[in-house]
């Protein structure tokens, strides 16, 4: 049995939570709500990457158990995971360089950057973020119980 789906629903819940912390917060603008959303989004970065890094042990798995058939689902699950932990990724980077109280970095003090624009950012992120991890979770699920049926009828 592959670590792969033992891990990978941290970062799901860990970002899409996070994600939606987000949004909610443009309407809230509390700087609890803040800094909890970008807590549960650093730690899902994290955790996703461990998810990242298991895949190919998942992928081989598949391929042992259910052969080549599963090979196209499996490439664009993969695609869209890695583009899922980029895009959360640059979202934690945007939250600690400008949204992030407690981190005023000095080589952004002297650049004009809109506060609106940031948090159109962060809010887009969030949803194209949640959006290609709702879209990687169900192409998970569709390779393991699509094909669940194969392996049982051949035991």
């Amino acid at each position: 049995m592959p670590l792969h789906p033992l891990i990978v629903h941290f970062p799901i819940a860990l970002l899409v939570l996070g994600g939606i912390i987000e949004i909610v917060n443009v309407f809230l603008k509390s700087d609890f709500w803040n800094k909890v959303g970008t807590v549960l989004i650093i730690i899902g970065v994290i955790t996703g990457v461990f998810s990242l890094l298991t895949g190919d042990g998942a992928e081989s798995f598949a391929f042992d158990h259910w052969g080549r058939s599963v090979h196209d689902i499996i490439e664009l699950h993969s695609l869209l995971a890695n583009i899922s932990v980029i895009i959360f990724g640059l979202l934690a980077v945007i939250k600690i360089l400008f949204k992030h109280p407690n981190t005023k970095f000095q080589i952004l003090k002297n650049i004009p950057v809109r506060k609106g624009l940031i948090t159109a950012l962060v809010v887009l992120l969030s949803i194209a973020g949640i959006a290609t991890l709702a879209t990687t979770g169900h192409l998970g699920g569709k390779i393991v119980y699509e094909n669940q049926t194969i392996t049982t009828n051949n035991k």
